[in-house]
């Protein structure tokens, strides 16, 4: 699959390469299409990660089509997408060079995850060692609901589910100095001044010590994102062999920041991304997490690109994705055995489990 469509829509999500190869390698392919079809099609914005684009369809002035893009011809330009991506993959001769051509594929007629094909059957599980020194924690600027306990010795300590005398050392973390009027976090038994922890909740609720979260973050991802799901049973990433390839493409318009956002009012480019993670039970799990964490509004945020340098844009938060098939950990892809164990510590920073 090489593209992304919406029934209604003029404008298709391509893979970068597959487009590159229509508007250099394979230039008569597009203009025949083009003429004969009455179309003129440009690309409208591409994606930071520079792995996919959106392309539109635009009737050209008198030309039959009018004014209104038919549904055949939006699928006349799918198959030649996929016609040139297949063209690739047979000239570059190996099956793995096909890996580096999969695009961002998203239709309407999908399933509840947004797939177009039925996952694989479950296969053997790949057993994998936590690995955790990559790991890169930054604080969200979040608004939290926190479940609130009652303990009537315990005063205020209600207010952030914490009791009294679970830990029995005398030294706060975090001002260093003697704990004053100590309150002990009841999931982790971290105990802490009163006044510490409350200033601490206030920029994040989690334990200063261990992250453990109290309550549910909600960051300040753009709300008019959406998060589809492909998959390709095909495909195979490098050290998942024998599962096939989950594709997931975030996609987010144009708007405004709201006032969580660094610069509120000011107006922000739309963006789309592309992730990959193995087609089998360790991958579906972390899929699930992940879904989990862009309902919280966790994965992305608004700020300075750290690639490109531009401010006031959509950029990834702190919580890894595999953005290439490969390459290893500096481009970003695989193999990188410890991933899948890594990014699921990153969500559970975040309160964002299994359980």
């Amino acid at each position: 699959m090489s593209v992304l469509v919406g029934q209604d829509s003029d404008v298709v999500l391509v893979s970068q390469v597959v487009w590159d190869y229509l508007d250099t390698a394979r230039q008569s392919w597009l203009l025949d299409f083009q003429n004969r079809h009455g179309l003129y099609v440009e690309v409208v914005r591409h994606g930071e990660s520079g792995d996919c684009c959106a392309v539109r369809l635009r009737a050209v002035e008198n030309s039959a089509a009018g004014g209104d893009i038919h549904p055949a011809a939006r699928r006349a330009f799918i198959d030649l997408c996929r016609c040139a991506r297949k063209e690739m993959s047979r000239q570059n001769g190996a099956a793995k060079r096909r890996c580096s051509l999969l695009p961002c594929v998203r239709s309407s007629q999908t399933d509840g995850e947004g797939s177009l094909l039925a996952p694989p059957p479950p296969q053997a599980r790949h057993i994998q060692k936590p690995h955790l020194k990559d790991k890169k924690p930054i604080d969200l600027d979040t608004t939290i609901s926190v479940p609130m306990y009652h303990n009537p010795s315990a005063g205020r300590e209600a207010e952030f589910g914490t009791s009294l005398g679970a830990d029995s050392g005398t030294t706060c973390t975090i001002c260093m100095g003697e704990i004053v009027e100590r309150t002990t976090l009841d999931k982790c038994g971290h105990s802490f001044c009163r006044t510490c922890l409350d200033q601490a909740f206030q920029v994040k609720r989690a334990c200063p010590v261990c992250r453990m979260v109290y309550g549910q973050l909600i960051g300040n991802q753009p709300a008019n994102g959406s998060m589809m799901v492909e998959r390709d049973p095909d495909l195979e990433l490098p050290g998942h062999e024998g599962y096939g390839c989950v594709c997931i493409i975030y996609s987010f318009p144009p708007g405004l920041q709201a006032q969580e956002h660094p610069n509120p009012g000011v107006r922000y480019p739309g963006t789309d991304r592309v992730a990959y993670l193995p087609d089998s039970p360790e991958g579906n799990r972390v899929l699930g997490l992940l879904r989990r964490a862009f309902e919280q509004r966790l994965i992305f945020t608004i700020g300075t690109s750290m690639t490109t340098g531009m401010q006031n844009v959509i950029t990834w938060n702190d919580i890894h994705h595999k953005t290439s098939i490969w390459g290893g950990p500096r481009c970003f892809g695989y193999p990188d055995p410890t991933y899948l164990v890594r990014v699921t510590e990153e969500l559970r920073e975040k309160g964002i489990t299994a359980d």
